[in-house]
């Protein structure tokens, strides 16, 4: 069988490397499922994989694509665990973005019935991410104060939406916040506060005085700086992502003299070391997050494979009102 994978000979410009190639899919072997792509995300991990910058690369050439829902279609001898017409987790390895590919059966998750299609696709980076991070770090209860850079992000819808749900108090910085100051209020932002107004000695009246206990750092440079500035004593601010790729200076007496701890977290390494079990339960709470409404995030624009290559382009645009997603066709 025919399939379009979008593939990258190289590292660099998505928008130049990748490409829509044709592969040949083998009818499934014994233990395997044929899925077929319903939908996939483009994320910036992503990008930055295609782009070789990533923490961790596939060797070339390589199929792109981290994330994403596919039915089954066809199964290989003796494969119980699931069935024809079941909605996946396309597995990440060896790269999610083609129509059609082979997979173990038993590795699968099969998702809830129902779930909307475009979030499914999305449950398995931001949202995972999110919950971990309020998990594992810093105990917040409800009425305590969270504080994240790059709020309009897909991973800052998702954990507004997180914390609205567990009663946790957000402070939200972006750029331009006016352009999303409402639609983020609407999904439960406390505060919304654009970058270049940002007074970190200011933050305490605004938060009514309540400490902020937790940080979440995606931009990096003077953001986490003036962030570091904002948190109580004995805060924790945990780094996922750097978009700015500027180094940051550390503000050493804040350091000193509040206590704080500055950490790291990285979903990948989370699922490498956990179990199926623990990965398993993690993903059923957040279906259930989707289910009940709690979490949902607006898609910009929905491409087919065919058409990556636009899809890349999309995706590298600033000004976008949500995810890019490929889909079959």
């Amino acid at each position: 069988m025919e399939s379009i994978a979008a593939i990258h000979r190289q590292y660099g410009d998505p928008r130049e490397v990748l490409k829509a190639e044709t592969v040949e899919v083998p009818s499934p072997k014994a233990g395997e499922a044929t899925i077929r792509l319903l939908r996939a995300s483009v994320n910036p991990s992503d990008l930055g994989m295609i782009g070789g910058s990533y923490g961790r690369l596939r060797g070339l050439p390589a199929i792109a694509g981290r994330e994403g829902v596919g039915e089954v279609v066809a199964l290989g001898a003796g494969v119980k665990s699931v069935n024809i017409g079941d909605v996946v987790r396309i597995p990440g390895e060896p790269g999610v973005w083609r129509q059609y590919q082979n997979a173990e059966a038993q590795n699968l998750l099969v998702l809830p019935k129902g779930l909307p299609l475009d979030m499914a696709a999305m449950c398995f980076i931001n949202p995972p991410t999110a919950l971990c991070i309020l998990k594992e770090f810093a105990g917040l209860k409800p009425g305590d104060w969270l504080i994240q850079n790059g709020a309009g992000s897909a991973l800052g819808y998702f954990m507004i939406q997180l914390c609205a749900a567990k009663g946790i108090k957000t402070a939200n910085l972006l750029r331009n916040a006016k352009d999303k100051s409402e639609s983020l209020k609407k999904i439960g932002a406390d505060l919304v506060i654009d970058e270049a107004e940002f007074d970190p000695k200011s933050l305490k009246d605004l938060t009514g005085g309540g400490e902020i206990k937790l940080g979440l750092n995606q931009i990096g440079g003077a953001s986490v700086s003036n962030m570091i500035k904002a948190v109580g004593y004995s805060a924790t601010i945990v780094t996922v992502g750097a978009m700015l790729s500027e180094p940051v200076r550390f503000p050493t007496r804040f350091l000193i003299f509040n206590d704080l701890r500055l950490r790291g977290f990285w979903w990948d390494k989370w699922q490498r070391t956990h179990s199926k079990e623990q990965i398993k339960a993690l993903f059923g709470e957040i279906f259930s997050y989707v289910e009940s409404g709690v979490l949902k995030a607006p898609v910009d624009s929905v491409y087919p494979i065919a058409d990556v290559s636009k899809a890349m382009a999309r995706a590298c645009e600033n000004g976008r009102r949500g995810k890019v997603m490929l889909s079959f066709d």
